[in-house]
Formats: structure tokens, C-alpha cells, sequence
């Protein structure tokens, strides 16, 4: 078994297991993980940047300062719009998680690419509608998600199934090159039917998308005893501590009001990520 599916079925059986035992606490610890282990997958932007538009110092600087400036643009705009603020970051989220897992397929964005990376988003909610409006009541007002809740639930078991259907496909025609891709994907569409919200997001989030990401740029660590240079270590400690002026607007000991503060880092995080890792496979 390859080592990624090694982190998926570990992430998986791990959060199914704390979910047996206690539904909150396997939320609280997929929501922590997704904090921890999922924000600081981008740390390696500024390097991307650096090799996508030039390395000079004064460049590095304009790169620093248009990164922070979008991060806070789009958070803001969660935080004064959050019903437009929402459907914005889920667009370009949709768009950024196709994409990469698109690339497993040899294309920027192919069909089984694109659906894993909706179903990443649409499943964890439409499977799950009234544990992940718990999670999501800051951003969408009631009478609009109660409309919209039928629509997301049919989608969600279509494009669920398309993605199993597709990868059992896949197994069956091609066993050797896309066996351990296509297992893990079928592993994490286990974990958004089974699992709560939060947990089912965290498997792939945490499994495939971080992971992926982290190992398209392990050419960036530099050699040393941990091999990990101090600006990954830096900025990834930095995106996390970047939650704490949330707590002037929630409270970040209630997981619903932490993950709303969370989102809307993550959102503002997502749209220069975006923008500097699009077409990564081209740069690293």
C-alpha cells in the first residue's frame, strides 16, 4: 500500500473509530486537523510565486504584500457578506480542488477530477444537511438553505455516485497505474457518507488535497537534519495564528462559531493560493 493511501485509511478508520465513542469529540479533532495539518499546506506559496514571476528581493516583498492583501479582502468580505462571501469561496474552491485532482489524471481539469473535487464540498453537506447547517447558519439565512436543501441532497448522490462508478471503472480497466488513486478516492467518499461533516471533510481534505500539495513541492524543502526550510515552518505557524483576531468576532471555544471563523480564514487563505498554485505541476 502506497503511503498516501496509508494516510487516508489511517485518517478514515481513525475518525470513524473516535466517532463510535463520541460524535463531538471526533468533530472537535477533524476541525483541530483540518487547523493543524490542512491551513499550512499553502506555505509554500511565496517559493511558487517566487519561481512563477521572479525572485528579487523587491519582488518578494510586492508578493508578500498582494498575498496578505487578498487574504484580508476576502475574509473581510466573508465576515460583511457571508452569504456572498460563502458561494464565492465555494466557486473558487471547486475550481482550486478540481484542478488538483485533475492533475492525477493527466489533465487540468478532467471529468473524474472535477467531480471528486465538487464531491468534496457537495457531499459532506448534502448527505448531511441538518449537521452541516449547524456549521454553516452564520453564512446562508434558514428560508435559503431549506430551499436549495432538496437540490443539494439529489446532487450529492449523483455526483457521489459518478465518482464511485468511475473509479471502480478505472480499477477494472486499468488496475496497476490508478489502483491506489482511485481506492483512496473511494475511501473518501466512504468518509463523507459515513462520517459527520466535518470528519468526512477532513479525510480528503487532509489525506489527498494537503498531502498532494505537500509532496508536489517537497522539491522546495531544503536538505538539513528535518529538512524543512524556517519560511515553511514560519508561515505555516503564522496561518494559524492568523485565527486569533477571530476571537474578537466569536467565540472560539464553540466549534460552530470556530469553524465560521475558520472558513473565513481558509477563505481568504484559498483565493492567492489559488491564483499562485494554478498550474502547479508546470512550476515545481
Amino acid at each position: 500500500m502506497k503511503f498516501g493511501t496509508w494516510v487516508v485509511a489511517i485518517l478514515f478508520f481513525g475518525l470513524s473509530g473516535v466517532s463510535v465513542v463520541n460524535t463531538a469529540l471526533a468533530e472537535w479533532a477533524s476541525l483541530i486537523l483540518i487547523i493543524v495539518a490542512g491551513i499550512p499546506h499553502g506555505s509554500f506559496d511565496l517559493r511558487v510565486a517566487q519561481r512563477k514571476w521572479g525572485g528579487r528581493d523587491g519582488m518578494r516583498w510586492s508578493l508578500v504584500a498582494g498575498y496578505l492583501a487578498l487574504v484580508v479582502l476576502m475574509s473581510g468580505f466573508c465576515l460583511l457578506q457571508p452569504f456572498l462571501g460563502l458561494l464565492s469561496f465555494l466557486v473558487i474552491s471547486a475550481l482550486h480542488f478540481s484542478e488538483g485532482e485533475s492533475v492525477v489524471d493527466g489533465s487540468t481539469y478532467s471529468v473524474r477530477g472535477c467531480c471528486v473535487g465538487v464531491g468534496a464540498i457537495l457531499l459532506p453537506i448534502g448527505l448531511h444537511l441538518e449537521e452541516a447547517y449547524g456549521y454553516l447558519g452564520f453564512f446562508i439565512p434558514q428560508e435559503v438553505y431549506a430551499a436549495v436543501a432538496p437540490w443539494l441532497h439529489a446532487s450529492a448522490w449523483f455526483v457521489g455516485g459518478v465518482v464511485v462508478l468511475s473509479e471502480v471503472r478505472q480499477i477494472v480497466k486499468d488496475a496497476k497505474s490508478q489502483y491506489w488513486v482511485s481506492l483512496e478516492r473511494l475511501l473518501c467518499v466512504c468518509g463523507w457518507v459515513l462520517l459527520s461533516p466535518l470528519a468526512g471533510f477532513a479525510v480528503w481534505f487532509l489525506g489527498r488535497h494537503s498531502r498532494m500539495h505537500l509532496e508536489a513541492c517537497g522539491g522546495m524543502f531544503t536538505e538539513g537534519r528535518c529538512k524543512m526550510p524556517l519560511d515553511f515552518l514560519f508561515i505555516s505557524v503564522a496561518a494559524v495564528v492568523l485565527l486569533a483576531p477571530f476571537a474578537l468576532v466569536f467565540d472560539l471555544t464553540d466549534i460552530h462559531q470556530l469553524f465560521t471563523a475558520t472558513l473565513a480564514l481558509i477563505a481568504g487563505l484559498t483565493l492567492p493560493h489559488i491564483v499562485v498554485s494554478h498550474r502547479l505541476q508546470d512550476v515545481v
